[in-house]
C-alpha cells in the first residue's frame, strides 16, 4: 500500500484528504504544521507528500526545499495543495522549490488521483 503524508492545518481539508484517498487504497498520515510533518517525512518515508504553503509554523515552499535538501527526503516526491496559489509566477514559484506538481484548493477529486497516480507511477 502507498503511504501519503499530508501536511495540511485545515482539519476539514484533512478530513476530505482522507476521504478520498483511503477509498483509492492509500494510507494516509497527516502534520498539522512544518515542524511536524518534516520530522514525520524524515521518520516514515512516505511514498508522496501532500503539502499546503500556508502553515502555521512557517512556509511550505521554504519547506519543501527543506525536504529537497535533506538527503533522507530528498528523493520524496511533493505535490503542493493550497489555495493561495493563483498565478502562473506563484505556482513556478512553488515548482521551483522542488514541488513535482501543484494542484489548487478547492480540488477536483479525479484530477487529484490523477495527478497522484502519475507521480507514484
Amino acid at each position: 500500500m502507498r503511504t501519503i503524508l499530508a501536511i495540511d492545518d485545515d482539519p476539514i481539508m484533512r478530513t476530505m484528504l482522507d476521504e478520498v484517498l483511503t477509498g483509492e487504497g492509500y494510507s494516509l498520515s497527516f502534520a498539522s504544521s512544518a515542524a511536524d510533518g518534516f520530522a514525520l517525512c524524515r521518520q516514515n518515508k512516505p511514498d508522496l507528500v501532500l503539502l499546503d504553503v500556508n502553515l502555521p509554523d512557517g512556509n511550505g515552499l521554504e519547506l519543501c526545499r527543506k525536504f529537497k535538501a535533506e538527503p533522507k527526503t530528498r528523493h520524496i516526491p511533493v505535490l503542493i495543495l493550497t489555495g493561495e496559489a493563483v498565478d502562473a509566477d506563484y505556482r513556478a514559484e512553488g515548482l521551483e522549490a522542488g514541488a513535482d506538481d501543484y494542484i489548487l484548493k478547492p480540488f477536483n477529486r479525479k484530477e487529484l488521483i490523477l495527478r497522484i497516480q502519475r507521480i507514484l507511477g
